[in-house]
């Protein structure tokens, strides 16, 4: 493996980012899956729907199979990275530089643990749905175990994330020119956010439902706080001090967080819909959706504005590549997702595209896609340390 002089030599705990980013990329192939095959009666493509629509003609055959090798390859990645990440961090823990690591603002790092863990539960759930014959009969078994693996995960990212405020409680750590670093416990929290609003969206037992729909909300709520607060407060610290160029990746972390928070919103407004009978309609989860990517919007700009002055961009990709520059790989993934979602869910149903049209943000959506993939594969082979050669 080739590798410049700048990368890191050892795993520090942002390497969990590329692990993340390896589920990211899972998730994204199957949204060809979720939106372009037919799967009647379910809200989601399972292994028996996929296997019909597979066997109907023969370009159907080599779509659904090739989007499946993908999935598996690109998953079977994210599953080897989260085992190194585990190994790192025990390691990481027990070196010399941990409790300084730990007593400054770069603690928030290790959010990255429970981060990759929700991550890890939904590309479980994605390689259940594509290859298990008949797991979706059992899904109201699932459900609950699922819900309790979040919860399990949640409280970990809470102690976490408490722990780590006490540590800065009044304390005189420097985060000058680290962008949006802090909304890291966002970032994690939206994560679960969308993983309870699954079993709320999917389920039809309004217990395991309704224990989904409130886990989703309260976790969305803190993730909500804590990047408006983050923001608010470091904004003007970011223009009057810079960001460093190291850092800039950071300052698109709220793309990827608008994905997420904006599917967990669509979620339970269909379990409103589904479970509760509500009357939501068209224009409302449009509405949320358009919402949620003006927010990615309106990040992917000032990230931009940033980047071009800094040289964030060239500094992480092709000067220094290293743990950092893989928090560029999930705003490609989350600006895709949820354009897929906006696509599908926002203007199709309001009659703004249709099946013909669709196609020209689907193109560009798609470069975006291969063009976040190449950046994994530079990554990989650029910023990843001597101990990810094993992988």
């Amino acid at each position: 493996m080739k590798r410049t002089k700048t990368a890191e030599t050892t795993f520090v705990p942002l390497h969990g980012l590329a692990t993340l980013g390896a589920g990211g990329l899972t998730v994204s192939l199957f949204m060809w899956l979720l939106f372009l095959t037919p799967h009647a009666g379910v809200p989601v493509p399972t292994f028996e729907t996929l296997q019909t629509y597979a066997a109907s003609e023969d370009l159907a055959w080599v779509f659904v199979r090739s989007i499946q090798a993908g999935i598996l390859i690109i998953a079977a990645v994210h599953l080897a990275l989260v085992v190194w990440m585990l190994k790192g961090l025990a390691a990481f823990k027990h070196s010399p530089q941990f409790t300084a690591f730990w007593q400054s603002h770069m603690g928030l790092q290790l959010m990255v643990r429970p981060l990759v863990l929700a991550m890890m539960v939904n590309v479980l759930f994605i390689l259940g749905l594509v290859f298990v014959p008949g797991l979706w009969d059992l899904r109201e078994m699932l459900f609950p175990g699922a819900l309790f693996a979040f919860f399990l995960i949640a409280i970990d990212a809470v102690i976490l994330w408490m722990d780590h405020l006490s540590e800065l409680y009044q304390s005189q750590s420097d985060s000058s020119g680290s962008g949006l670093a802090g909304m890291f416990p966002a970032f994690t929290f939206a994560m679960l956010s969308v993983g309870f609003s699954a079993s709320a969206a999917m389920s039809h037992h309004k217990v395991t439902a309704g224990i989904g729909f409130v886990g989703a909300v309260i976790l969305m709520v803190f993730a909500l706080f804590i990047a408006s607060a983050h923001f608010v407060v470091q904004f003007p610290r970011m223009m009057s001090d810079g960001v460093k160029p190291a850092a800039s990746g950071t300052l698109w972390m709220a793309i990827p967080i608008s994905t997420i928070l904006g599917i967990a919103a669509f979620r339970l407004l269909m379990s409103a819909q589904h479970v509760w009978g509500a009357q939501v309609g068209n224009v409302l989860p449009a509405a949320v959706l358009l919402l949620f990517m003006s927010v990615q919007v309106f990040f992917y700009l000032l990230g931009r504005a940033v980047m071009n002055r800094n040289n964030g961009w060239k500094y992480l990709v092709t000067e220094a590549p290293q743990a950092a520059s893989f928090s560029l790989i999930c705003p490609g993934v989350g600006l895709f997702v949820l354009g897929m979602f906006v696509v599908f869910r926002a203007l199709e149903p309001l009659a703004v595209v249709d099946s013909v049209t669709m196609w020209l943000p689907l193109m560009v959506l798609l470069v975006l896609q291969l063009a976040t993939f190449g950046l994994f594969v530079r990554l990989m082979r650029k910023a990843m340390p001597k101990g990810a050669r094993s992988v």
